[in-house]
């Protein structure tokens, strides 16, 4: 009697996983722990975001569809612009954090005196609880006895004192600026390793055609770099679009909504307002705009790679 295609490929495959039975019995655990901390809570909020669950109202949730999520597009004016406070914040941030850590690598990979206790140094922000930086931060901005007012009063600047954190004007300069100085050094490590993976002889084939200082950084480092480059921000841009704990320790969203993201109108949503369905929802349309992010930005990386 022959043997069926489905039962031959059954079997086949039965035997490849027990030949490889013990680097998957080894991979088990990380597949369990993804599956029960990352998976399931993914589909539990998309779950959560199409009922009405309110913990004042019920504990019971109902299904509403797509209801959630038409509110929050259509009716909600609050979600509109915290939308765009996101953009502002993951953009503008990731920018600066770029543009720094270029900077900062640059230095670190010539030949300064002392550059292993510089780079020692620089990985400090990073390495630092980010809520302590947020703290550290707060009190630096702080308008009545904040360092930042004292220094700049005392350099003839300013003329009184500045609530840097509550000025419409000044609020989102001072979150760009903490968020650039504890995320930039992730930046400049990255940056630095593909640096060193440069080859010298490229550089010094570079000067004898003539190249140095500027052309040599622009038409040899940047092409050379852009790999690396591309990866880290991306990194860093899904990063900071899911910071949370930066904005909540500086101004907890405020005032208003003025400084909220989405990540914090999540929280504000969920455990302040007890609205676990509307919630859930902005937290699934953050999902898929990161998604959509990712997917985007690592098309447009296949394409330069193509056409470089």
């Amino acid at each position: 009697m022959a043997v069926r295609p489905t039962e031959t490929m059954r079997w086949r495959f039965g035997a490849r996983v027990w030949q490889y039975r013990v680097p998957y019995l080894l991979l088990l655990p990380s597949v369990l722990y993804l599956a029960g901390f990352t998976l399931y809570p993914i589909l539990n909020v998309f779950y959560l975001s199409v009922t009405d669950l309110h913990l004042v109202k019920s504990l019971v949730p109902h299904f509403v569809g797509l209801r959630n999520y038409v509110e929050l597009l259509r009716d909600d004016a609050d979600f509109r612009g915290i939308f765009v406070n996101t953009l502002v914040w993951t953009f503008g941030s990731t920018a600066l954090q770029f543009l720094l850590g270029l900077g900062t690598s640059l230095i670190l990979n010539a030949k300064l005196p002392g550059r292993a206790f510089w780079r020692g140094i620089m990985l400090v922000p990073w390495v630092t609880p980010i809520i302590v930086v947020g703290i550290i931060w707060r009190w630096i901005y702080d308008g009545n006895y904040g360092l930042l007012n004292y220094y700049l009063q005392q350099s003839g600047l300013i003329d009184r004192y500045v609530v840097w954190l509550a000025d419409g004007r000044t609020v989102w300069p001072a979150l760009l600026l903490a968020s650039t100085w504890k995320g930039y050094p992730y930046m400049c490590l990255m940056l630095l390793a593909g640096l060193q993976t440069i080859p010298n002889e490229i550089y010094e084939a570079a000067d004898v055609d003539g190249a140095s200082g500027v052309r040599r950084f622009w038409y040899v480092t940047l092409p050379l770099l852009k790999p690396v480059a591309g990866i880290v921000t991306l990194v860093a841009l899904v990063l900071t679009w899911n910071n949370f704990q930066m904005i909540w320790v500086l101004t907890e969203g405020g005032p208003a909504y003025a400084t909220s993201v989405l990540a914090t109108y999540v929280f504000t949503k969920g455990f302040v307002f007890f609205q676990l369905g509307s919630g859930s929802a902005v937290a699934g349309i953050s999902t898929l705009v990161v998604l959509l992010l990712c997917l985007v930005y690592g098309w447009a990386l296949r394409i330069e790679e193509r056409n470089p």
